[in-house]
């Protein structure tokens, strides 16, 4: 992602019988100064965080924004920091770069010291905020401005992202209508593969193939306890040539996330479940959601841009009366806090209702903090809470399973959205806010 930075630096020019104006830098050895400082105290961090940076651009004049418009205009996102003049017309000649903008003004209390743009917070306001989704303003926090950074990064990411359909689009959660939609509202590339494509290029790896027989074992050795009925060779098998064969065509094809129709008159088809390939393929980074469930796909991507960890797919059960909520689904990635984190344990067993492939349940980390969100079936919302795991449960249902106390239950229940939603490990509402915000997409969240 790459980041312009520029500092409003109006030095003072005399006015009779004015001989200093009001907070403006004295002169423009002290823009100078500040602008190192800026550098220093944030440009310097957004490398270290893996940003491109470029700029650092004194802006003096309507004419100095004219100028250099050819230069900013290609960015992903432009930083202005307000540090001294230069008034509303370079701020709204500033605005034609069409650019996503943050203002950064600040504050600095210990040094009595403060960018003359604080007075004009309002003129923001009026001038950009109102009329435009991607302008901003950050006053004194850093971590917002990180917010906003990686909102976009997200956003990025989604809307350039290529997903694979194994399988029609499940109707249950908007079908083909809402694949359509979304590639039509926000770019992202929906493609689509047969049950009968899929079962032909599963037929081209025998069950005999050795590789086959390591990702199986590797699963049940890694395992902290096994299941008897995990144990027949054919069902291991048949579950690992699906994450081979997923593997083999994502990459041929640039795939960036995989949904399946798994449950569906296909299953008799191909004989097992992508559980155990979910599983893998999520560990590694790669967003795969069950059921063609097409908007909690985009859920996932999104998530897990946002923070940088694999995402658990789930069937949500709320008790509005108690404020806690079941997770449960029949596949979750082991690297829920982090990809270089140590994984979760889990236990090797197979799909709750079919018994046809190897799965695993996951052992969550009780007391985590998690973020929890789902789009609805339309887009038009994404419906998100915070969360904290309380235990994980041993109900007759998917295997991989917790009980999470929620905010506000009753709201969640009221306003539910989707069918599924997305989980990950983290307090992750502010960013997740904002990269919503940006799709111009409602978000419903309990009140703090």
């Amino acid at each position: 992602m790459r980041i312009g930075w520029m500092v409003l630096g109006e030095p003072p020019t005399p006015n009779p019988p004015y001989v200093d104006q009001w907070g403006l830098m004295a002169d423009s050895m002290d823009v100078e100064e500040e602008r190192q400082r800026i550098r220093e105290d944030d440009i310097e961090k957004l490398k270290e965080r893996g940003y491109e940076t470029f700029g650092g651009d004194i802006i003096e004049s309507v004419s100095d924004v004219l100028d250099l418009s050819p230069e900013y205009n290609q960015l992903d996102l432009l930083l202005v920091y307000g540090v001294s003049g230069t008034g509303r017309l370079a701020r709204r000649a500033l605005m034609s770069y069409g650019v996503p903008t943050v203002w950064v003004t600040k504050i600095r209390e210990q040094e009595d010291e403060l960018y003359g743009h604080v007075l004009y917070q309002q003129w923001y306001d009026q001038d950009a905020l109102k009329d435009f989704t991607d302008v901003h303003h950050v006053l004194n926090d850093f971590d917002r401005l990180i917010d906003i950074i990686e909102a976009y990064r997200a956003k990025n990411i989604l809307e350039e992202s290529r997903v694979l359909c194994v399988g029609e689009p499940n109707d249950y959660f908007g079908g083909q209508r809402v694949a359509r939609l979304w590639t039509s509202k926000f770019g992202t590339s929906v493609e689509f593969m047969s049950f009968e494509k899929f079962d032909e290029l599963l037929g081209r790896t025998e069950l005999d193939d050795p590789r086959l027989h390591e990702i199986r074992d590797e699963f049940l050795e890694k395992a902290c306890s096994v299941d008897e009925v995990a144990v027949e060779e054919e069902k291991g098998l048949r579950s690992a040539r699906v994450y081979l064969t997923l593997k083999q065509v994502m990459a041929e094809k640039d795939y960036d996330a995989v949904t399946i129709n798994c449950l569906s008159e296909n299953l008799m088809r191909v004989k097992t479940t992508p559980c155990l390939a979910y599983m893998k393929l999520r560990d590694e980074g790669i967003p795969a959601v069950c059921e063609s469930d097409i908007p909690q796909t985009f859920t996932s991507i999104l998530m897990r841009t946002i923070a940088d960890r694999a995402t658990f797919l789930n069937d949500p059960v709320i008790i509005p009366q108690d404020d806690k909520i079941i997770l449960a689904h029949c596949t979750a990635p082991t690297k829920l806090a982090g990809y270089d984190e140590r994984p979760e344990e889990y236990r090797a067993s197979v799909h709750h209702e079919t018994r046809l492939g190897l799965a695993p349940s996951v052992l969550m980390e009780p007391d985590r903090e998690i973020t929890l969100a789902g789009f609805s079936h339309d887009l038009s919302k994404m419906i998100a809470s915070p969360g904290r795991i309380i235990r994980n449960t041993e109900y007759h249902v998917c295997i991989s399973q917790v009980e999470a106390d929620i905010p506000d239950g009753r709201f969640l229940y009221d306003n539910f959205q989707g069918f599924h939603w997305i989980m990950v490990y983290g307090d992750w509402m502010n960013r997740l806010q904002e990269a919503v915000e940006l799709l111009e997409v409602d978000f419903l969240t309990p009140n703090p």
